[in-house]
């Protein structure tokens, strides 16, 4: 057999295997095949009877709706010109529509299809009762969320939120997430008090993730969305707003760890001076307190002698050194403020002070050695200190200085 008369034998074969195709598609109706069962369902997640089985073929590609109709008349659309491709379907129905169970009732459960290239529909009803179904919604009641305005940048001033709220009822699903203007999401972690589907009060205590390093959500208007769900499809979301502002994770540095001292030997009753450099390297505001650089201690005195105790979230610089016999508990107990009051951005509202992104200030101070270390020749060194929060940088500048423990004679 030549080559020509090959193909044109297999060009006849397959033209009439697709037109047989073809007659077989069109001779079938655009729906057939409906069937419900069972027609009778109770969903109430006890595992009987809780779901039904809708089945139906199409003939031909079509846009489906499968919709119950109750005793008034009313249509409840379950599925709503929905493009389907010839072949047979089956859909699980819980009797749940727009997130809502179905009262009890008997219904008229229509599939209805239309065709894609046009033509008349085609529907079929069945009969289909709802029975002992749970209508009860996993309502979530009194939605709030403080404060509702949130600055997580680590300064200990509005750096978390709590959302809190009662679900009405257990559920099987919950979720609590931030959705931004563009509809991103962002998770908030788990209520870490009471189980996360139960029913009652619950709190989610969220920091934007800058407790972990990670950068907040961006600045601006979002919303707290709250979604439950319980186990026989009943749905409820609920929002409040929360606007985010000034976030993103604070970054300090002593600059080149450029630390001096004043000098390498020094007698009981004289005055060891330090100057350091620190910049805000980050992009948002760090918050700082006194005293201003230039204060003076002595070794008898510590931060609080300046009635400047530790404020959480605050940034300062401390001084400490090896055998220090004022650290009460807490390194660095002398700590000075991160550049001069005329230096930073005093908040109108609450007085407190700032170093802004870019800033650079120098610190510098002095402790007077009234007590001798119990070591001879201690290092002496700085740190940064992000307060209650972590050593941002720690034991920068290290030098061994000789402490004369004879008096001074003024010389």
């Amino acid at each position: 057999m030549s080559r020509k008369v090959g193909l044109w034998l297999i060009t006849i074969l397959v033209s009439t295997v697709l037109v047989s195709a073809c007659a077989l598609q069109i001779g079938k109706p655009l729906l057939y095949g409906v069937s419900v069962e069972p027609a009778t369902i109770t969903p109430n997640a006890d595992g009987s009877d809780d779901v039904t089985i809708v089945r139906y073929a199409l003939g031909r590609s079509a846009l489906v709706d499968i919709y119950l109709e109750d005793a008034q008349g009313q249509r409840h659309y379950w599925r709503k010109e929905k493009r389907r491709a010839p072949g047979t379907y089956e859909a699980w129905f819980s009797g749940v529509v727009n997130d809502r169970m179905l009262p009890d009732g008997t219904y008229r459960l229509v599939v209805e299809a239309r065709p894609v290239g046009g033509g008349e529909p085609v529907a079929v009803a069945h009969e289909l009762v709802i029975r002992d179904a749970d209508t009860t919604i996993p309502d979530i009641v009194n939605l709030q969320v403080v404060p509702p305005v949130f600055t997580p940048n680590r300064d200990g001033i509005n750096d978390r939120v709590r959302i809190s709220y009662w679900l009405a009822k257990e559920v099987t699903r919950i979720e609590v997430y931030l959705e931004g203007p563009d509809g991103t999401r962002y998770p908030v972690p788990e209520d870490k008090i009471n189980e996360a589907t139960a029913a009652g009060s619950h709190s989610h205590d969220y920091d934007g993730g800058v407790d972990l390093g990670a950068e907040p959500p961006p600045d601006g208007e979002y919303r707290v969305v709250v979604e439950a769900q319980d186990a026989v499809g009943n749905r409820v979301v609920k929002s409040v707003p929360l606007v985010i502002k000034d976030g993103g994770v604070p970054r300090v540095e002593i600059t080149k760890h450029d630390v001096v001292f004043s000098t390498d030997l020094i007698r009981v009753g004289e005055t060891l001076y330090f100057t350091a450099t620190v910049t805000n390297i980050g992009r948002v505001p760090v918050r700082t307190h006194g005293p201003e650089p230039g204060t003076v201690y002595t070794t008898r005195q510590n931060y609080n002698s300046f009635n400047e105790p530790i404020s959480d979230g605050a940034f300062r610089l401390g001084l400490d050194y090896q055998g220090s016999m004022n650290r009460n508990g807490v390194s660095y107990p002398y700590r000075w403020q991160l550049g001069r009051d005329d230096e930073l951005y005093t908040d109108p509202e609450t007085g407190e002070k700032y170093l802004m992104p870019g800033q650079r200030v120098t610190v510098w101070g002095g402790l007077t050695i009234l007590d001798p270390p119990p070591r001879q020749q201690p290092a002496f060194w700085i740190g940064l200190i992000h307060e209650n929060v972590e050593i941002v940088e720690d034991r920068i500048g290290n030098t061994y200085i000789f402490v004369d423990r004879g008096p001074s004679d003024g010389g």
